[in-house]
């Protein structure tokens, strides 16, 4: 039944799922999960966990009840837990099927390469959805296309301001998938001599669609992976070379962005093409950006609401209720022509955009605990080069998105324990080069059919 998790691979692209019920964020791909679990129930049970992972647990149960608790005792609206509730749950969901899938797997290398290859294969998919989204905005906004994206993706009101975000659930999540999923794939496979012509036409096909995504996170995230690629990962004898390269993507890059907003040949007028333009000509200008200045206030409320209750926090959902509270303490210009900042008054789900501003508002020392466990999990693993980065990127994540339910932390957190990935080391002596095996000895690591 392994395919489920190939099928789940696949479908990672698909995160605002319309079938799908819940919040923006709604990845297909858990419910495939979910079955491969039910399919493999006993051995859920028997699965080797280490004594940190049952601490984590713990301390994630506990925390619902306190806040349980803690909602009944202040009088809270349960909507904020519910929903914090479920996302855990998700989450436990996904790293359960992970963990499962690592474990069942961890002699067969076979499995792991696969399911990177589906990874990649799934993107085709949302460049599809890309294109459709192009096509909409700059070519014809007939209701026909907008019926067909709106198959594959439930949020519309992106693409209607001129905004390709492919099938995510926002623009912002683009970033979130090319980290932590399309290009860690492109580097495996590529590490493993199996990165295809097609595999490169996906890729290059969606960086290209996301320059039209207008996301200035997007652009920041990919400097930050090109950054901690190069010093994580480099050594001195191909240093030079990937340099070069860099540069050269470099050089294309500012070549289609000076077009895009500088040049404007695409005569595009949205609001967010505007905005993206001025910083791009105006780099100094860029924290004076409302969008910026508003998740820069929830992160900041949420840090600073840890000294209201320092100990176990305002509770799980419970943003709200910390954001009310030091409200007034905003800056009423910003106030004055943030419509969003005063709506959130009324949202009892806030969330703070950034996931150590959320443990530090609503956990309090207990959320930095079930960090630090985390991140000890993570140490405790043998581990090379290519594992660093994904643990980095990780983290660094986590300062973007504050979601329990993410797919892609709970997938690095389990598979950066497996020997396959543990093991794989960048710029020193990869762990096979295949480009030269015979095809015997290729179906070893990979099926053919699969390449």
């Amino acid at each position: 039944m392994v395919f489920l998790m190939y099928l789940a691979a696949f479908l990672f692209p698909l995160d605002n799922f319309p079938w799908m019920v819940g919040g923006a964020y709604r990845p297909v791909s858990v419910l495939f999960i979910l079955v491969y679990i039910l399919v493999h129930l006993p051995e859920v049970f028997r699965l080797k966990y280490r004594r940190v992972e049952m601490y984590i647990f713990v301390i994630l149960v506990s925390s619902i009840l306190i806040s349980a608790v803690q909602c009944s005792i202040n009088h809270y609206h349960f909507s904020g837990l519910i929903d914090a509730s479920q996302s855990i749950l998700s989450g436990l969901v996904c790293y359960l099927g992970f963990k499962l899938f690592t474990q069942r797997n961890s002699e067969n290398d076979k499995a792991f390469t696969t399911l990177f290859v589906w990874i990649i294969r799934g993107y085709a998919l949302a460049v599809v959805v890309g294109l459709l989204q192009f096509v909409y905005i700059y070519v014809s906004p007939s209701s026909s296309i907008a019926q067909l994206i709106h198959l594959f993706v439930a949020r519309d009101e992106f693409a209607m301001t001129s905004r390709v975000h492919f099938s995510f659930s926002e623009p912002s999540y683009i970033s979130l998938h090319t980290n932590l999923f399309l290009l860690p794939a492109v580097i495996i496979l590529k590490n493993r001599g199996l990165l295809t012509k097609g595999h490169k036409l996906i890729v290059f096909t969606f960086f290209l669609l996301s320059l039209f995504s207008l996301s200035v996170r997007y652009y920041i995230d990919i400097i930050v992976f090109i950054i901690s690629y190069l010093l994580l990962t480099t050594s001195r004898r191909i240093l030079l070379k990937r340099l070069l390269t860099f540069c050269a993507v470099f050089v294309v890059v500012t070549v289609l962005t000076n077009a895009i907003f500088v040049q404007n040949v695409f005569h595009l007028h949205s609001d967010h093409y505007y905005r993206m333009a001025n910083m791009v000509k105006n780099p100094s200008e860029a924290g004076s950006d409302l969008s910026s200045q508003i998740r820069q206030t929830y992160s900041k409320i949420g840090f600073e609401s840890f000294n209201d209750r320092p100990l176990l926090g305002y509770g799980l959902g419970n943003f709200h209720y910390a954001y009310i509270k030091h409200y007034s303490d905003i800056n009423p210009s910003l106030l004055a022509k943030a419509q969003e900042l005063q709506e959130a008054q009324n949202n009892y789900s806030l969330v703070t955009y950034n996931m150590y501003a959320r443990l530090s508002a609503e956990m309090g020392l207990m959320g930095f605990f079930l960090l630090g466990l985390i991140i000890y999990l993570f140490m405790r693993t043998k581990m090379h080069n290519f594992s660093v980065l994904m643990i980095f990127l990780t983290l660094y994540s986590l300062l973007q998105f504050d979601s329990f339910a993410l797919v892609q932390v709970f997938f690095w957190i389990a598979f950066v324990q497996s020997k396959y990935i543990s093991e794989l080391r960048l710029s020193g002596p990869s762990l096979s080069n295949y480009r030269n095996l015979t095809k015997t000895e290729l179906v070893k690591h990979v099926p053919v059919e699969s390449i």
